[in-house]
């Protein structure tokens, strides 16, 4: 699971969301050069959450380069906002052989707090904007900030969904109903490169170290629940500002 990739020179509020906490999603687009080499000889499926503007001028480029297909899951609220891909460029990506799919219509922060209705809002109306512009069928979706229970699963399997993406670091693979739901591995700018590179080549110590981390921050997530991103936010923005 990734999100943005950005050249050396540029900066990360150019592409997709900003702060502390998207920021730390974004790598460099040399790491990101020697994951693909690993990914395509590994087998390793690489996913890009959010849609930001880097999908098109730097990561499909890259892919191109390795023979590799990407899967893209977009925000669609975003859609030619400041940073994001518009309707042109998410068709430009469809038409080169990228899967394209549902990352919730606003991205809400915690989908799990929503009703039933709205979630069933957020991947339908999600969903009609990618086929509109793409002309394709949306049938793969991944849950934003990776909270999931069973009426997001059941939402998205109600909308078309017949691949789900969550969150959480696992290769297990399991069903809701005829959708598989699939887990993933997280690649974040402050994991070191060769840990990084590892990931993608699919070697056992880099996932094994990601399970235990979630772990801790499931056990936030569940004792926090609604709080947690905003929780979260303050104290990465703190973070950040120690490093600064």
């Amino acid at each position: 699971m990734l999100h943005d990739v950005l050249p050396d020179d540029r900066q990360l509020g150019e592409s997709g969301f900003t702060g502390p906490g998207p920021d730390r999603y974004k790598i460099r687009q040399s790491l990101f050069e020697s994951m693909a080499g690993r990914a395509r000889a590994s087998g390793t499926i690489l996913t890009f959450d959010d849609g930001g503007r880097s999908a098109l001028d730097v990561v499909a480029p890259v892919l191109a380069e390795h023979g590799l297909r990407g899967e893209f899951f977009i925000a669609t609220a975003r859609l030619g906002t400041p940073g994001f891909l518009d309707r042109k460029g998410l068709g430009e990506l469809a038409a080169a052989g990228h899967v394209i799919g549902s990352h919730s219509h606003t991205h809400p922060e915690v989908m799990t707090e929503l009703s039933d209705e709205e979630i069933r809002t957020e991947w339908r109306t999600s969903i009609a904007v990618l086929e509109d512009a793409t002309g394709m069928p949306v049938e793969r979706a991944s849950v934003p900030n990776g909270f999931t229970n069973r009426a997001v699963l059941a939402a998205a399997h109600e909308s078309g969904i017949r691949t789900l993406y969550t969150s959480t670091p696992t290769r297990r693979r399991r069903t809701y109903a005829t959708m598989d739901v699939i887990g993933r591995f997280a690649v974040l700018g402050v994991d070191g490169s060769g840990w990084a590179v590892a990931l993608a080549s699919g070697a056992v110590a880099p996932r094994l170290k990601q399970q235990a981390r979630w772990n801790t921050l499931a056990l936030s997530k569940k004792l926090l629940g609604a709080r947690y991103p905003a929780v979260r936010s303050k104290i990465l923005g703190v973070l950040s500002g120690r490093s600064a």
